[in-house]
């Protein structure tokens, strides 16, 4: 009988430790899980950290290189135009997969224009002269006024800087225009100086034509690089 007991007894120690043993591992492998849960959950908020951090990087980018592209095209000094080539060079090989960037960069000239608004400025200083000496008489520049009467008019304001007179009220075209030209070049407003110069005729027309062409040239530049900043910004701010 004792010796039933001894085995009895022996027989309940070896289920108590394996219960124990099985509890033990039971409370491991639930443990285990939650470490391995919290874990993934950490991983997966550092990978989503981590591409919210390179999308931050990535606008700022966008935004210092569209910034440079906008001053410099918009520099009261010469246009640099290694510079504004080589930054939108850079744009369009890193962030070719913008479709908004794309589009805008694809109507910029490969080989951007050098002429800045004060070289501009400049140059219609030197043809406005040029254009008062070829308007002295034609048809085409003379308002109401008879041809003899242009003539008078055109020697007495050749030089004049303030000219204001419409040509529906008897004034010159060209004087007219060009007066209103250089005047909203002087608050810095070239598309419509512009506007203004684009309503001469005859020969002062063919003279402003180049200047034309580069106005408008640095115009669409002008627009290009706005809606790029605009963009930016907007990147930025989201």
């Amino acid at each position: 009988r004792t010796e039933q007991q001894i085995r009895d007894l022996h027989a309940f120690w070896s289920d108590e430790a394996a219960l124990r043993e099985s509890c033990v591992e039971t409370e491991y492998q639930v443990k285990l899980e939650q470490n391995t849960a919290l874990l993934a959950g950490v991983s997966e908020m550092l990978e989503i950290q981590s591409e919210r951090y390179a999308k931050t990087l990535q606008h700022r980018r966008l935004l210092n290189l569209s910034t440079l592209i906008f001053e410099t095209i918009n520099s009261d000094e010469d246009l640099d135009a290694d510079k504004l080539k080589s930054s939108l060079d850079t744009l369009k090989s890193e962030f070719k997969e913008d479709p908004l960037v794309s589009a805008v960069t694809a109507t910029i000239s490969d080989k951007p224009p050098s002429t800045s608004f004060t070289q501009l400025n400049d140059r219609l200083g030197e043809l406005d002269g040029e254009c008062r000496k070829t308007a002295l008489v034609t048809s085409q520049d003379c308002g109401i006024g008879s041809s003899l009467l242009s003539r008078a008019m055109s020697l007495l304001t050749i030089r004049d800087e303030t000219y204001d007179t419409k040509p529906e009220d008897g004034g010159s075209i060209t004087f007219y225009y060009l007066y209103k030209a250089r005047s909203e070049m002087r608050r810095n407003n070239l598309e419509l100086a512009a506007r203004y110069l684009n309503q001469l005729v005859g020969t002062p027309r063919t003279i402003v034509t180049d200047w034309l062409h580069d106005a408008r040239t640095l115009l669409e530049l002008r627009q290009s690089a706005s809606v790029l900043l605009n963009y930016a910004k907007l990147k930025n701010d989201t």
